[in-house]
């Protein structure tokens, strides 16, 4: 068995075990995954913030992205095992956000290849943004194919409406009123886990005592362990903490990092 040093680099370096991911999977995705260092202001943003230094991830520069999106976090495959890879449109970077910025927003779901939840990906991911609307509002969708969906039908609506009044007087108040409710749900959703993932923030202060931890232990959390944190009480969290780490990888880590 690994070491407790090599443990730790692995861990300050973001390999996190995933919730349902063996041992021997993780240590060989380590392995495979070192590449050339990278000297990208993104990675001391993401080590400030996370408590993590994803330096090895492999950023590539391309022009075959989809207009909607500036970066996109893709995975590999070698030998069986998935590594992510960062690509990085070359031009037509949002006037709104930073390439940094949005490279950190990257390297987060790059960490996290391991994890196939997507409750709290995209609320981690912002926390990456200097703009506060943009970290809060910014996880309205969970996946970027919700994304382009809804795009498709507020354009399909808006054609719909556009056709409508050109062939007859009145617009039917349904047609109105479709787009706002969709758009009102999508934002009752978001603060919806914003609040469960802030509730979760302040009990794993309580417990750490350490302000600058708490985002770094939360990105390797499961959603499920996200919402308990939230809910339960820290004397059940601290017994589950001391079953979990006996069985898994991922918790041994984190018991390594962050004594409690």
């Amino acid at each position: 068995m690994i070491n407790d040093e090599k443990l730790m680099e692995y861990n300050f370096r973001g390999f996190i075990p995933g919730p349902q991911e063996k041992a021997s999977t993780f240590l060989k995705r380590a392995e495979l995954a070192k590449y050339a260092e990278s000297s990208y202001q993104a990675t001391v943003i993401v080590q400030s913030l996370f408590d993590i230094c994803p330096s090895w991830v492999r950023i590539e520069s391309t022009d075959r992205l989809p207009l909607w999106e500036a970066a996109a976090t893709y995975i590999e495959e070698n030998q069986g095992i998935f590594i992510p890879v960062v690509q990085m449109k070359k031009k037509g970077v949002p006037f709104w956000c930073s390439q940094e910025e949005i490279l950190a927003h990257e390297l987060i779901h790059a960490m996290r290849i391991a994890f196939k939840e997507s409750l709290f990906e995209e609320v981690l991911a912002y926390k990456t943004s200097s703009n506060r609307l943009r970290r809060y509002f910014g996880p309205m969708f969970f996946h970027p194919k919700e994304a382009v969906l809804f795009l498709v039908f507020l354009v399909g609506m808006w054609c719909y409406q556009l056709g409508y009044l050109f062939f007859f007087d009145d617009l039917p108040n349904l047609a109105l009123w479709i787009p706002c409710v969709l758009t009102g749900l999508l934002i009752i959703r978001v603060v919806i886990v914003q609040t469960i993932f802030s509730l979760s923030l302040k009990k794993i202060h309580k417990l750490l005592k350490k302000s600058d931890k708490v985002l770094g232990f939360a990105l390797r959390l499961s959603d499920r362990e996200i919402i308990d944190f939230a809910f339960k009480s820290l004397d059940k969290m601290q017994k589950y903490i001391g079953k979990a780490k006996e069985k898994s990888l991922r918790w041994y880590m984190l018991a390594l990092r962050y004594p409690i």
